[in-house]
């Protein structure tokens, strides 16, 4: 998921089984490794910035993705412009070494990248979306200030999805579950295909204690994408939670088809059968 933004062998006769079983387990250890810091419980998407055209095209409608990331690409910005104002051409180019500087893991240069562009054009709802982004990815309670700077490109823009969901995210994230659901409701309603959103309602509802709720929201999830593991996984949880083992089970498996090595999935189901077992004895 990266930001949003504007344009601009062995030998033949020979065999090792010795070190082919060390290398295959080695390959196993990092795959397993690499799911156990990528893949957590009911983990939410979050919107990257995205690279924008060269027009500085205030309130173009921005439909949130049905993918969860939005990969960056180069781009060619427009002639500055020759009047007194600020040249949108600056604020294209602040945007894209933001976007460069997040790729590079550079968090803080990033954000400083977009004040900049920002005090240029304090009325562009991308520049406000990349700089909450960037605060908030930045981790280091940043999140109050993240969630001003979503909230004004919702001012100026009110039908961006991307800054909903975000938004939502981090509410989520304070506990404060009902105005969570207010802005996935306003992404669902500008894209209501989105999976990701639709995955992140799911998970509010799972966390405010309405599973069955959740259900009707990961199941719909499924549905416009048929591989989305983590929302599979969430709604093998809430079936859990409601007690309905078999087909908790059911989705735990199907979550291990898609993925073996995904541990949670297994802890999951083991949980689940011995619930289930239990719930069987007299």
């Amino acid at each position: 998921m990266k930001p949003r933004s504007k344009p601009s062998g062995a030998r033949e006769g020979k065999s090792f089984p010795g070190l082919l079983v060390v290398f295959g387990l080695l390959v196993l250890v990092i795959a397993v490794a690499a799911i156990l810091t990528t893949w957590k419980p009911w983990e939410s998407t979050v919107f990257r910035p995205i690279f924008r055209r060269a027009s500085n095209t205030t309130n173009s409608t921005v439909a949130a993705p049905s993918e969860p990331a939005f990969a960056p690409s180069p781009v060619t910005a427009g002639a500055p412009a020759t009047n007194a104002a600020p040249a949108s051409n600056d604020v294209l180019t602040l945007m894209n070494e933001g976007n460069e500087l997040i790729s590079q893991g550079d968090t803080q240069g990033a954000i400083q990248k977009y004040r900049a562009a920002m005090k240029l054009n304090p009325e562009d709802e991308e520049v406000y979306f990349n700089l909450a982004f960037a605060l908030a990815f930045a981790r280091q309670g940043n999140t109050n200030e993240a969630m001003q700077h979503y909230t004004e490109a919702l001012r100026i823009f009110p039908d961006y999805a991307e800054a909903h969901n975000n938004l939502g995210n981090l509410l989520v994230g304070l506990r404060r579950h009902t105005e969570a659901l207010e802005h996935f409701s306003a992404a669902l309603k500008v894209n209501p295909e989105s999976s990701s959103v639709l995955n992140n309602l799911g998970r509010c509802l799972a966390e405010l204690g309405k599973p069955k709720e959740a259900i009707v929201q990961f199941t719909e999830a499924i549905r416009v994408n048929p591989d989305y593991l983590e929302a599979r996984f969430n709604l093998a949880n809430s079936y859990s939670a409601l007690g309905n083992y078999d087909e908790a089970i059911s989705q735990f498996e199907q979550v291990l088809k898609m993925e073996p090595a995904f541990v949670p999935a297994r802890k999951g189901i083991e949980r689940a059968r011995a619930k289930q077992a239990g719930a069987r004895q007299p």
